[in-house]
């Protein structure tokens, strides 16, 4: 589907969200009074009416709109004594006059003036009405998570300027149209209480309120608080977690308009690339995590979508100070992550099942489960009792590990240790797979924590590693190839993404905006570090030196490619070596070594529209074919990767195949390959790719 095909999906979405002011669905009986409340339009521009409506079940009668408008600078939580005093009547007519459509049709209106609506004010409100037994009635109900519905009055971000050494470099301006080329975040909130939560040790991970704003919806009386450990409040620009009330789910989307398989009850916010453990990044702009969580989602490992956002904080009434480039609305770009829910892990529907955090425990739990923690602490002591393979493969999931153990070496996944910064999640059928998580430290030549988690005992038993390395080689060939971006997979994956952060009809790009908002903020530790070139840094397993080819995000990008594929000049690889250049490559390499292995074969295209022919098995080691197996990947445009299983076929005798037309039958580029399996259980690397252009 193409890119333009999801912006229009999620916009209709989110004005259907929108028309009940991003409340939940109430049950009918509860509805009964007053139904079907809106405003129109549904997120105004300043100084237009805005047209509220209901409909009363009969008998109801004297409905009034109750309105509080809430200024900029000025925020009013659900906790303090201004949300439940300060109310404006306004009463609700049905009599076709001044905006009602149609005098006596049961459904009441009224006009908010043009006057309330000034920028960056949020206007909410609440009906209430007289039921036919004379009690007050009220929508939404009081025991609602979010007891009034709401609107924010948007003009659109402003102009901001910066400097990415102030006193040293000229200001670089980012015009409002820049400003628009990302999706936006706002958080409405108290000053205080955001400085309490974001560098406040003595706050950590208290919960905050605020009202979020996400295309034009407002979701408010949310909690935020700061997420993370060791660096929570160091780093300056740090973590943020974001609750959504229960039953006001946001539909979200990624950076290209394509919708989150599910809606968030929660989002989590990460810095990107500004660990103070990891200096040497800063100036990435997150690519390293995004990239990383659309890698183990491709290779079919549940993972949480990643995307970017514009972060605005509205706790002043100055959207940008004239003297202050560190003050105002604009915190610059954060990577929004899902969290740990099936619905969210994976682009093709997972059944509802447990997750678990390695670090904080259960995260999700089926209704129907009894004891999620003791199924839990079952499979962990599975695990370590030496268990035997038949275990393994009833408990484990091996295709989904074999696949995250892989991308770890690949991605330089330093920070993975058995204890932390991973979950898993649990099929129905009883098999355990792997979630990454916590993926701001990757791209490292150096060990550092272990590198992998308990479940790599697996790899103890001989045919389980013959299965992973078999993974491995499919890895190396389908996405590590090579570094050009519509060659090699990861190539064509560094540039679709990063594309989203370097707008082509713009001069200036989103990593230098960061920079310019944060290098030298005084909140920021350490300061000055975005883009220095080259760059050392330390971890347990020794010093390393990261130098860019240009001192960009396009030398990170390069950087990124690099990293994962084979681009070292002299091919001295090894575990350790500290050398970025081909160091996920040559380390997933190593791992997948393997001399016994069928020969590469070749592939033609020959007689028949989708016939194609392989060479002939041959072994090394003298082994016997058992099966010749046949893919096909889609490539060349957004969204399609060769990682991504799109058709595979096992043929035990024979070496042509005809391959059903219906694989091609969407316009795009595809890639036929195969590869021969020997009796031991071993696959050879699969073929060099015969392309087929459908047009």
């Amino acid at each position: 589907m193409t890119a333009c095909y999801w912006r229009w999906l999620i916009l209709s979405w989110l004005v259907l969200v929108a028309s009940v002011g991003g409340a939940r669905a109430v049950e009918p009986e509860k509805a009964a009074a007053i139904i079907n409340v809106r405003h129109e339009p549904v997120a105004p521009k300043p100084d237009v009416p805005v047209l509220v409506t209901v409909r009363l079940a009969e008998g109801v009668t004297k409905p009034v709109l109750k309105l509080q408008a809430v200024a900029p600078g000025k925020y009013v939580r659900k906790t303090d004594a201004e949300y439940a005093k300060d109310w404006t009547d306004l009463p609700m007519h049905d009599d076709g006059k001044d905006g009602d459509a149609k005098a006596g049709d049961g459904v009441y209106s009224v006009r908010v003036p043009a006057t309330y609506q000034k920028h960056r004010w949020l206007l909410r409100y609440r009906v209430t009405a007289t039921d036919r037994g004379g009690k007050a009635v009220q929508a939404p109900e009081a025991d609602d998570t979010c007891p009034n519905f709401a609107w924010w009055c948007d003009a659109g971000p402003a102009a901001w300027s910066g400097s990415r050494k102030p006193g040293k470099a000229l200001p670089v301006n980012y015009s409002a149209e820049f400003l628009g080329t990302l999706q936006t975040l706002h958080l409405l909130a108290r000053a205080d209480d955001v400085a309490k939560s974001q560098w406040d040790g003595n706050a950590h991970k208290q919960k905050q309120q605020g009202t979020l704003v996400y295309r034009g919806v407002v979701y408010d009386h949310i909690q935020y608080s700061n997420r993370g450990q060791g660096s929570a409040h160091i780093a300056g620009k740090n973590k943020w977690g974001l609750k959504f009330n229960r039953g006001h789910d946001v539909p979200f989307a990624d950076h290209d308009g394509k919708p989150f398989p599910a809606a968030c009850d929660g989002l989590d916010l990460n810095p990107g690339g500004s660990t103070p453990y990891l200096p040497v990044h800063r100036g990435i702009a997150g690519l390293d995590e995004v990239l990383s969580m659309r890698s183990y989602r491709l290779a079919g490992v549940p993972a949480p979508p990643a995307t970017w956002v514009q972060w605005r904080v509205v706790t002043d009434a100055d959207e940008v100070s004239a003297k202050d480039q560190f003050a105002g609305d604009l915190w610059g770009l954060y990577v929004a992550m899902g969290d740990m829910k099936p619905k969210l892990l994976a682009d093709r529907k997972l059944a509802d099942g447990l997750t678990v955090s390695a670090q904080s425990g259960v995260k999700h739990a089926p209704k129907e489960m009894a004891d999620a923690p003791k199924e839990w602490e079952k499979f962990l002591n599975g695990m370590r009792s030496n268990p035997k393979e038949d275990w393994w493969r009833k408990n484990l999931d091996l295709p989904a590990y074999y696949s995250f153990h892989a991308l770890n070496r690949l991605l330089g996944n330093v920070d993975l240790r058995p204890d932390g910064n991973h979950g898993y999640y649990r099929h129905p059928d009883g098999r355990w797979a792997p979630i990454p998580w916590d993926m701001d430290m990757t791209f490292v030549p150096r060990h550092h924590q272990p590198g992998y988690i308990e479940a790599i005992g697996c790899l103890n038993h001989p045919a389980i590693a013959i299965e992973y390395r078999n993974r491995a080689r499919e890895i190396l060939d389908l996405f590590a190839a090579n570094g050009t971006e519509r060659g090699g997979q990861v190539g064509q994956l560094v540039s679709d993404l990063g594309a989203a952060l370097t707008p082509k009809e713009h001069t200036v790009d989103w990593p230098r905006l960061d920079e310019a908002r944060w290098n030298f903020s005084p909140r920021i530790n350490p300061q000055g570090a975005y883009f220095v070139n080259p760059a050392s840094a330390e971890h347990f397993g020794g010093k390393w030196t990261r130098t860019l080819a240009t001192n960009d995000f396009a030398g990170f990008r390069k950087y990124l490619v690099d990293f994962c594929t084979d681009s070292r000049p002299t091919k001295n690889y090894a575990p350790n070596d500290g050398e970025p250049r081909g160091y996920g490559w040559g380390y997933l390499a190593h791992e997948a070594k393997d001399d016994k292995i069928p020969a590469k074969p070749t592939v033609d295209r020959t007689g028949g529209k989708f016939r194609f022919e392989s060479s002939a098995f041959a072994s090394p080691a003298k082994h016997t074919s058992a099966v010749l197996e046949w893919r096909v990947g889609r490539v060349g445009q957004l969204g399609w990767y060769e990682l991504d299983e799109h058709w595979r076929k096992e043929v035990k005798s024979g070496r042509t195949i005809d391959i059903p037309p219906e694989v091609f039958k969407e316009p795009g580029e595809y890639r036929v390959r195969a590869r021969w399996r020997d009796n031991t259980g071993r696959c050879g690397h699969w073929s060099a790719p015969v392309g087929v252009s459908v047009k």
